[in-house]
C-alpha cells in the first residue's frame, strides 16, 4: 500500500489564565487508545476547533502535504519520534505565562495523519494544501487547512498522532528556546 502524510504543527502563545492548552492537553489524554473512526474523527474536529477558536495566538508554525511513499513512512515516523523523545530545549522549568518573569511563553501542538494514497482524503487534503507559495505561511492558510481538515475520513487513515509540548504548562517554550536549531522548522506566521 502507498500512502501520503499530512501534518501540522502550530506554536501559539501561552497565556496567563488560558484554558486553551488545558482543553488540548485533555482532550489528546482522554481519547483511548483504541477508537472507531468516527471517534478519531471527532478528536480531529474538536483540536481543529479549539486552535481555530485561539488564531490570535498563532506565532510560528509548517504543515505539509507529501505523496512519495517513502517520504511520507519516513516524516511520519519524524512527527511520531517527536512525541516520544524527551529532548528539551532546557533542563529546568521555564515558569507559568507571567510567572516569573514578563516573557511570552508558548506551547506547540501537532496533527499527523499518514493516509492511504488514492484515497479520497488523500485527494481533499492535497487540494486543501495547494497554496501559492507567496501564502505558505500566512494565518489564513493556517485557518483555511485547519477548517478544511473535518473533510477527512478516518477510513483513509492509517495511523494518526496528536500531541502538545509542554505538557505541564511551566514548562513553556521561550523566544529563546524557539531559537534551538531543533525548532527551526516553524516559520513565523505573517497576518497579509
Amino acid at each position: 500500500m502507498k500512502h501520503n502524510i499530512f501534518a501540522i504543527e502550530l506554536c501559539l502563545r501561552l497565556e496567563p489564565g488560558s484554558r486553551l492548552r488545558g482543553r488540548l492537553k485533555d482532550l489528546v489524554v482522554s481519547h483511548p487508545s483504541a477508537s472507531t473512526p468516527g471517534y478519531k474523527w471527532e478528536l480531529l474536529r474538536r483540536a481543529s476547533e479549539l486552535l481555530l477558536a485561539s488564531e490570535g495566538l498563532f506565532e510560528k508554525g509548517c504543515w505539509d502535504f507529501f505523496d512519495d511513499d517513502a517520504r511520507a513512512r519516513s516524516d511520519y515516523d519524524m512527527w511520531c519520534n517527536g512525541m516520544i523523545t524527551e529532548e528539551g530545549a532546557r533542563t529546568q522549568p521555564s515558569g507559568r505565562p507571567g510567572e516569573r518573569d514578563p516573557e511570552p511563553r508558548y506551547m506547540t501542538f501537532t496533527i499527523s495523519l499518514l493516509l492511504k494514497a488514492d484515497s479520497d482524503s488523500a485527494r481533499s487534503l492535497a487540494e486543501l494544501c495547494r497554496v501559492p507559495e507567496p501564502d505558505l505561511w500566512k494565518k489564513a492558510t493556517f485557518v483555511h487547512i485547519l477548517q478544511g481538515l473535518s473533510s477527512v475520513s478516518f477510513a483513509a487513515v492509517k495511523s494518526d498522532v496528536l500531541y502538545l509540548i509542554p505538557g505541564d504548562e511551566s514548562w513553556g517554550l521561550t523566544a529563546g528556546d524557539l531559537t534551538d536549531p531543533k525548532f527551526e522548522y516553524l516559520r513565523p506566521i505573517g497576518v497579509s
